[in-house]
């Protein structure tokens, strides 16, 4: 899908002075529009499915939420969250993110992450990446592997850092949105 059919819109300065902010609220308001995105996304989750036992979809807190499930029930695959510190009631496997203007601590059920070892990681926009190199270190360490990342779009000013971050170049991924 081209960026100027998709309903995002740019905000500058948002939420803080330098960032350039992607807002979603345009694709999610178009019913027409987030079914491309939806059938988009779940296309190139079905071209990878059948290579990966063990799948499952990843998604972080909150954006990524409003596609990954209707993805997940699609595509018949489970799905994981990854949620905000103190969101997850049972055995939280915690770990940080920094990424261009902020820091926090994320958590994954525990019993439920190991419970896969492969994951299609789906959110909203792939800026610097580096909540998607968090993420998959953080897996890592579990021995859990993100085999592909998709995203709505990414913020092209941004690429090439995100191409010398060794982390990202060891992730395919895809965005529906160019």
């Amino acid at each position: 899908m081209k960026i100027e059919d998709s309903k995002l819109t740019f905000v500058k300065d948002y939420p803080i002075k330098g960032v350039n902010f992607i807002d979603i609220n345009g694709v999610l308001a178009h019913p027409i529009v987030y079914h491309k995105v939806i059938n988009s996304l779940c296309r190139q989750v079905q071209k990878i499915k059948q290579e990966f036992s063990s799948l499952a979809i990843l998604t972080p807190e909150s954006r990524g939420f409003l596609f990954a499930p209707t993805v997940a029930y699609k595509t018949n695959l489970p799905i994981v969250t990854i949620r905000k510190k103190g969101k997850i009631p049972n055995k939280p496997y915690r770990f940080s993110i920094q990424n261009e203007y902020d820091s926090y601590e994320m958590e994954i059920d525990s019993d439920i992450l190991s419970q896969f070892n492969n994951y299609i990681y789906i959110d909203d926009i792939l800026a610097t990446g580096q909540t998607l190199a968090h993420v998959s270190k953080a897996l890592r360490r579990k021995q859990k592997h993100i085999v592909l990342a998709l995203h709505l779009t990414a913020v092209s000013g941004l690429k090439s850092l995100r191409h010398n971050n060794p982390i990202l170049q060891e992730i395919p991924h895809k965005e529906i949105i160019k």
